[in-house]
């Protein structure tokens, strides 16, 4: 029998998607559906719980720091998509250039920062931010004859320092995503436009850009997930996460601190879901401003 069970079409693919199933429901359903029961609560540790409904999520939009975290994700967000998207994109298109050479080499050095692990990569940044003249990065800028700056401890230099964090280790992802998006497109549109008198410039903003618009939306997504999700950098270059004035509290940050420092684990839970709740819609109206659901439609 139970051999004839192995043989049941129906049966098997149950049995082997079981395992994932069991996973999933343990690791990922569960740990939802019990962050939302306890969003609803008011907890001082594991054992004391009190009811209140909604009052924390009417909570956390009046609090200065979630309101705080939100605006500091927001600019870091921000900052990645300005050079996380324009600076892939011109190295892409200069590396499959038929002019450049060793090209592959090139590939692989940008893109070795990406295996690089985010605690380290923030580790080695906090030695390189240095804010005194002894500094590596203050000594580079110091040779063109800028003063040096005090990187981790101004507040305006915070969220700067990150973002530069962020471009170093994922120019190199970007950039085989635009590599791989060049590779569908026919050489011929640009010896065609070349014959019609269109310049470097103009072929790039008339064919490479729109033809790259699908994996310009993708990168683009990626980069405001991570950016409301900003959570490793900021906790290394800061013990703890404690920035000067709060200046790179970010929503992830908060949520650590609220959860396991104060063990509020019902405003934490609240915390979580107002954060994916942001990600979401402007994930949304990111998608509908760039025409994502025309093309599907």
């Amino acid at each position: 029998m139970l051999k004839n069970l192995f043989y049941n079409k129906k049966v098997v693919p149950w049995i082997f998607i079981t395992p994932f199933l069991l996973f999933f429901t343990v690791f990922k359903v569960w740990p939802i559906v019990y962050s939302a029961y306890l969003s609803l609560h008011e907890m001082s540790g594991l054992n004391t719980s009190n009811f209140v409904g909604l009052q924390n999520y009417f909570e956390v939009f009046s609090d200065s720091d979630f309101l705080k975290a939100v605006w500091n994700n927001t600019k870091y967000m921000i900052g990645t998509m300005i050079t996380l998207i324009p600076i892939p994109l011109i190295f892409a298109v200069l590396l499959d250039s038929k002019h450049c050479k060793g090209k592959n080499i090139y590939k692989a050095i940008l893109f070795i920062p990406t295996l690089t692990s985010l605690v380290i990569a923030a580790a080695v940044f906090k030695i390189l931010l240095y804010e005194g003249e002894a500094g590596i990065i203050n000594t580079i800028i110091g040779l063109f004859g800028f003063s040096p700056q005090k990187w981790l401890i101004s507040p305006y230099l915070t969220i700067p320092s990150v973002i530069l964090i962020a471009t170093w280790r994922w120019t190199g992802m970007n950039l085989i995503y635009f590599t791989t998006g060049l590779t569908g497109i026919s050489q011929e549109l640009y010896e065609s436009a070349s014959i019609d008198g269109a310049n470097m410039l103009q072929r790039f903003f008339y064919i490479t850009v729109p033809l790259l618009k699908p994996i310009i939306i993708f990168v683009a997504t990626l980069n405001l997930i991570g950016g409301y999700k900003l959570f490793t950098e900021v906790f290394m270059l800061w013990d703890g996460g404690a920035s000067p004035g709060k200046s790179a509290l970010t929503m992830a940050v908060l949520l650590y601190r609220t959860a396991f420092s104060y063990f509020e684990l019902g405003y934490a839970s609240t915390i979580g879901f107002v954060m994916a709740l942001i990600i979401l819609v402007l994930s949304l109206i990111q998608l509908k401003i760039t025409g994502f659901f025309n093309e599907e439609e």
